[in-house]
């Protein structure tokens, strides 16, 4: 959807600005957040697989993906 802003000044010609919204934008912005969602999700089942069973080696993957969600 476009909107069109003119701006009158007295004297002077018009000026025709243009807003377009841009949507390649949102769509990478909703698919870093899908994946910003997903790589927080993953780290917080590697952090409850850790503590269930003592596993401490899966608490570096897991901070790994609380980075990257970040």
């Amino acid at each position: 959807s476009c909107s069109y802003f003119k701006h009158f000044t007295p004297g002077e010609s018009s000026e025709i600005f243009e807003v377009t919204t841009q949507k390649e934008y949102s769509i990478s912005a909703a698919a870093i957040a899908i994946f910003s969602v997903g790589f927080a999700i993953i780290g917080t089942v590697c952090v409850l697989l850790s503590f269930g069973k003592k596993r401490d080696y899966l608490l570096k993957p897991a901070s790994m993906f609380y980075t990257f969600s970040g």
